[in-house]
This record gives C-alpha cells, sequence and structure tokens, in this order.
C-alpha cells in the first residue's frame, strides 16, 4: 500500500497540474522550471469539484487537435482556450515529482505542513478501520479466504491482504471528509472513473461474490451496515 508520504507526494502533484489548468484559460504559459514562481498562488489555490470533472470528463475526454477547445465558467465569467495550449502547459506528474527535490522544494516542505495539518489525524484513524467502506469485507475475511485458496489475487504480496485508502471522488484531494478505506479488489474496480453512488451497485455484486466464498469455508458472511449519506456521494454534488 502506498505511504504516507506518496499520498502526500500525490497530492501535490494532483494540486499543481490542476493549478496549471486554471491558470491556462488566463493565457499564462507556465514552463515547469517557472512553476517556483507561483507557490503563494498553488498554496492559496482551491480546488472545486467542477473544475476537478471540467479537467477529468472534457479536457481528459476530448480529442487532441488544433481548433477544439473548452470552456471555463466560473460563477457566469466564462473562459474559452484551445486543448492544445492547455497540454503544452500541464507537465507528467513524473515531471512535477523530479522537482520536487530542486526547484519545488520549499512548496513541498510547505505543503508537507499544511497536508499534516489536515490529513494526518484522518490518516491514522483511517488507519485503524479493518472493513472496507464500499463491499464491507473485514481484514480477517480476507486473511481467511487466503487461507483457504479461495484468493486468486497474483499481487498478494503487495496487495490485498490491508485495506488501501481511496479517495471518494478521485479529483479532490485527499481530506478526511474525501478519504475512505478499501478492499484491494474495490479500489481497483472504482479506479478513478466512479463516484460511490455509481460504484454502488457494483459494490453489492462484490459483496454477493465474497459471501459465497465465505459460505464455502464455513465463515460468516459480510456484516455490513449501509450508510446512505456516503452512497449519495457524486460528481456532480458540492
Amino acid at each position: 500500500m502506498a505511504s504516507y508520504n506518496d499520498k502526500l507526494i500525490d497530492s501535490l502533484a494532483t494540486r499543481i497540474q490542476l493549478f496549471l489548468f486554471w491558470k491556462s484559460f488566463d493565457g499564462e504559459v507556465i514552463k515547469a522550471e517557472e512553476i517556483e514562481k507561483y507557490i503563494d498562488e498553488i498554496e492559496k489555490f482551491e480546488i472545486t469539484n467542477d473544475l476537478a470533472n471540467l479537467y477529468s470528463n472534457t479536457y481528459y475526454q476530448t480529442e487532441l487537435n488544433k481548433g477544439q477547445k473548452i470552456t471555463l465558467d466560473e460563477n457566469g465569467n466564462k473562459k474559452e482556450i484551445s486543448i492544445v495550449s492547455i497540454c503544452n502547459n500541464i507537465p507528467s506528474k513524473t515531471k512535477i515529482k523530479e522537482l520536487f527535490g530542486s526547484n519545488l522544494k520549499k512548496l513541498k516542505d510547505n505543503y508537507a505542513s499544511i497536508f499534516n495539518e489536515n490529513f494526518k489525524s484522518a490518516y491514522d484513524d483511517l488507519m485503524k478501520k479493518k472493513q472496507c467502506a464500499y463491499c464491507g469485507i473485514h481484514v480477517d475475511q480476507i486473511k481467511a479466504l487466503g487461507e483457504n485458496k479461495k484468493l486468486n489475487n497474483k499481487r498478494s504480496d503487495t496487495r490485498g491482504y490491508t485495506l488501501e485508502i481511496d479517495r471518494k471522488l478521485p479529483n479532490l484531494e485527499y481530506s478526511k471528509e474525501n478519504c475512505c478505506m478499501a478492499c484491494y479488489w474495490c479500489n481497483n474496480a472504482k479506479t478513478d472513473e466512479f463516484s460511490p453512488k455509481e460504484f454502488k451497485p457494483i459494490t453489492e455484486g462484490i459483496r454477493k461474490a465474497w459471501n459465497e466464498r465465505l459460505k464455502e469455508i464455513g465463515e460468516a458472511e459480510i456484516e455490513y451496515k449501509s450508510d446512505e449519506e456516503f452512497w449519495e456521494i457524486d460528481f456532480n454534488k458540492k
């Protein structure tokens, strides 16, 4: 499972990419080595659900050609820009992470303090949870399935026997409100594509399959208490 530091790095890289995406609509071209000049702005930058959605479901899904444009609407203030211009303005996460040891070290150190303040206690609480928030399987049940040759996961040396942190809405940052614990199988199936609301019927199928296997080895079925508020979380909600 990815470490706490991995989550911090990934969260900051996502923040920088969304910041550059947002800045593109003002016609600003920011080279990777110039990102350090915008440290103060990046720290204060607010990631909204609307912006995150535009980034993932419009920018990434639109064919890259010279004439194609997309529009950002911020409280009635509409800005339009070509896909090509945005593409030229957003370096890969790998490139951004390379800069954390040099140009962006100050930003990383500053963000670490903010991230620790906002997420460390939530992270510690999440690590204590033993049941998948989606299908409801308990880590003890996963262990029992493995011991009885009822698991087919070929990555069980690194993933499977412990739960993983999942962002309910994947384009928003790691926070107490946006994170839950998921088993490897639910986390893998949900990917970055589905909101909890969309994923609910899939989890019901996964739970049914688990219960069939648990029954075969004489283990009790999954005890799962549904949280209706959790299942209402969707991409189109603030």
